[in-house]
């Protein structure tokens, strides 16, 4: 009996260091399925979505910087404006009432009845003077004389004979002046200076393209 629990102890004992051997031994290469359950797998790169039949391949997006167009300038600086001056006549019509007075035409333009009654007073007095053929000589003498002073005396008369009108009299007056006709303007364009002719004064800046006058 003691010899079988002796077998049977050294049996327990082999047994037991045969399976501290193996757990020993296979300690240092880990199980495939002691690896984490809940890691994801790799991933292959999805291929790429082909374009439907028919239509255009389309090529990837690049950002591509195209460089802005610069605008045309639109005016030009201007350097000096000088003003062109002409003389120029205004012609200008004057006109006004003024009285004017006018000698009434007379019936006996020759003033004979002046002449006769001058002729026949101067020939009386004249009678009156001397005697014989002296008076003769005054009779005729005072007659020449008082036609004469008759005729003059009814010519005055009739020079006064007047009437006055009122009568609008117009006349032309020339008023000179010097008028500026034009502008000569000088600017600047690309680094260079330009000189045009305008019919308006530009200011600070010029409108382009500059379309000048002759």
């Amino acid at each position: 009996m003691k010899g079988i629990a002796r077998f049977t102890t050294r049996a327990a004992i082999v047994t037991a260091l045969a399976a501290g051997i193996g757990a020993c031994g296979g300690a240092g290469a880990p199980s495939p399925t002691a690896a984490n359950p809940t890691a994801p797998p790799p991933t292959e790169p999805a291929p790429a979505a082909e374009p439907a039949q028919g239509a255009p391949a389309v090529a990837p997006a690049q950002a591509v910087a195209t460089p802005a167009a610069a605008e045309p300038a639109r005016s030009a600086a201007v350097i000096s404006v000088q003003p062109v001056t002409q003389k120029i006549d205004h012609p200008r019509e004057d006109c006004r009432d003024e009285r004017v007075v006018h000698r009434r035409t007379p019936k006996d333009q020759h003033q004979i009845a002046g002449t006769v009654i001058g002729a026949i007073a101067g020939g009386v007095i004249g009678n009156q003077v001397g005697g014989g053929r002296g008076r003769d000589l005054t009779t005729v003498a005072g007659a020449v004389g008082g036609g004469y002073a008759g005729k003059k005396i009814q010519q005055g008369q009739q020079n006064r004979r007047t009437y006055t009108t009122i009568e609008r009299r117009c006349r032309t007056i020339n008023e000179p002046s010097e008028d500026v006709v034009a502008y000569d303007v000088v600017y600047e364009y690309l680094g260079s200076t330009h000189q045009v002719r305008l019919d308006h004064d530009p200011g600070e800046r010029v409108e382009l393209p500059v379309r000048g006058i002759e």
